[in-house]
């Protein structure tokens, strides 16, 4: 099995579950009483905070659609798929480095659930840096695909 045969459908599973944390944040919201949260703030610090939860997830399906109708996009040789690949690359990295580096500890520890959930989505992002450091490294030859 060649590393674009074994990437492919990690790729539709990625476009998946991208797509499934999109709407994820429909439970994202209610758990952590984002509704609440806007109402503290300012009406126009509001719409901001729910139009960016808006872009947030159009993004997230947005990157998963293409990965789940043609994962050939980042796998085949193209300067558009490499750019593709290395922005997807870098976006979750820095994904990664706020969720190590951003938020506080305390947030999380002593309490199971959201000490699973911090654990979970470090490797989640972990995982889909190095995917599409995978996929960046065969658009740019450094792998053989």
């Amino acid at each position: 099995m060649t590393l674009t045969e074994f990437l492919a459908p990690v790729l539709r599973l990625i476009g998946a579950c991208l797509i499934a944390q999109s709407f994820s944040h429909i439970h994202l919201y209610r758990r952590l009483k984002w509704t609440e949260e806007a109402a503290k703030m300012t009406p126009f610090s509001a719409a901001v905070f729910h139009v960016h939860i808006f872009f947030v997830c159009l993004v997230l399906v947005m990157m998963g659609l293409p990965m789940m109708i043609d994962p050939g996009l980042l796998l085949e040789k193209t300067k558009a798929g490499a750019w593709a690949a290395w922005m997807l690359c870098a976006f979750w990295a820095t994904r990664l480095y706020c969720q190590c580096f951003t938020y506080d500890p305390s947030w999380w520890k002593g309490q199971k659930f959201e000490m699973a959930m911090h654990r979970l989505f470090t490797v989640i992002w972990a995982i889909l840096t190095i995917i599409f450091g995978l996929c960046g490294a065969i658009q740019t030859g450094w792998l053989k695909a």
